[in-house]
């Protein structure tokens, strides 16, 4: 069965086109996004069709989410590593982020227990501002709103204890692990909690973006998985559903091992559906869990819209819509963000295929 387009429903607007997916209901059109894409390569395809603004590009592309990454801004005191090179609010200079989760200018590199975890000058949601996001909300009420957390609890582990450092951390330390684990996410939910409370209701999904898995499977065993992150992450989906919106994984990768449990702590929507990962067909994918959660992603940003030709960006965004589609939860999307390699034809290639789509299925 195909994605179902009920061509007589009139003109919705964006929120309502992506709220009816993500409920996986009859739409006018499958919803179109491209979460993940940088400013820079938005800017790129915004000069690429001539848009006056960033706001008109989304409406001539047809773009139905508008996504704030950062929408609380720190404004706490500066923080230094080592008392000598700038660091953010969790303490982690930029020199570490550059390096590639490198443990060389970690600063809990060398944590070794419980007491340490605990002693760490962990950061306060008060340091956080959300007027600038309050004053903007009402300029894209147009659109489905997403909002949240970048790259919470594993990247926020690794970047304070270095990727390798974090690994052999979930095997030989454990307790201390699930102290620094339990650290992140309290942050993280004190900051959900007054991110939800500006909104005052107008954020439609939140995004919880944790890369698990690689080209050809999971980071870390599923099992390791299920002791140490989903309790967390658990948490973090409870508080967002107390505010009755929607949950958006982002997992990078072949992750198929555990889509089970993210649906089972109560994932609406999966992204970016990486499908030219190992186990992450779109028709294995689409067989069993498309009845269970939306897909938002799913046309390979590796080799098909980088390297095209347009008749095979096409055929490729024919099958997402025909398998991913099938339930009608489907947002159509490039399976990463735009990057500088997709052309911005190549891009709108795949927007007109999709559509097309609405106007030769029913």
């Amino acid at each position: 069965m195909s994605l179902r387009i009920n061509e007589e429903m009139g003109s919705i607007n964006s929120r309502e086109r992506v709220l009816r997916a993500i409920n996986r209901q009859e739409t006018d059109r499958v919803p179109f996004g491209i979460f993940g894409t940088s400013d820079i390569n938005e800017n790129r395809i915004m000069q690429g069709i001539n848009a006056p603004s960033k706001i008109d590009m989304y409406r001539m592309i047809g773009l139905d989410i508008w996504h704030f990454s950062t929408p609380l801004k720190y404004v706490g005191e500066q923080r230094y590593y080592k008392g000598r090179l700038k660091a953010d609010y969790w303490g982690i200079a930029q020199e570490s982020y550059a390096d590639g989760d490198s443990s060389v200018q970690c600063p809990l590199a060398e944590v070794s227990s419980v007491d340490e975890v605990e002693s760490y000058k962990w950061p306060d949601v008060k340091d956080f501002d959300g007027s600038d996001f309050i004053t903007q909300l009402p300029l894209y009420d147009e659109f489905a709103i997403d909002a949240g957390l970048w790259a919470p609890i594993f990247h926020n582990l690794t970047w304070l204890c270095g990727f390798e450092t974090t690994l052999i951390n979930l095997k030989l330390e454990p307790e201390v692990s699930k102290a620094l684990i339990r650290h992140i996410t309290d942050f993280w939910i004190g900051y959900l909690k007054k991110l939800m409370d500006c909104a005052n209701g107008r954020i439609d999904i939140v995004q919880n973006c944790n890369d698990f898995g690689a080209q050809q499977g999971l980071i870390m065993n599923a099992e390791t998985f299920r002791e140490f992150f989903k309790p967390e992450l658990k948490r973090i989906y409870d508080v967002i559903k107390s505010y009755g919106a929607k949950v958006m994984q982002h997992s990078c990768g072949s992750i198929e091992p555990v889509i089970a449990d993210f649906i089972e702590i109560g994932m609406d929507i999966l992204n970016p559906v990486q499908v030219s990962a190992f186990g992450m067909e779109p028709e294995l994918i689409a067989e069993r869990y498309g009845d269970k959660v939306t897909f938002y992603g799913g046309i390979d940003t590796q080799h098909v819209l980088p390297e095209g030709p347009a008749e095979r960006i096409r055929e490729e965004t024919r099958r997402a819509l025909r398998t991913l589609g099938r339930h009608n939860g489907f947002i159509l999307a490039p399976s990463q963000g735009v990057e500088a390699d997709i052309s911005v034809a190549n891009l709108l290639t795949m927007f007109d295929e999709g559509r097309q789509y609405a106007h030769c299925t029913g």
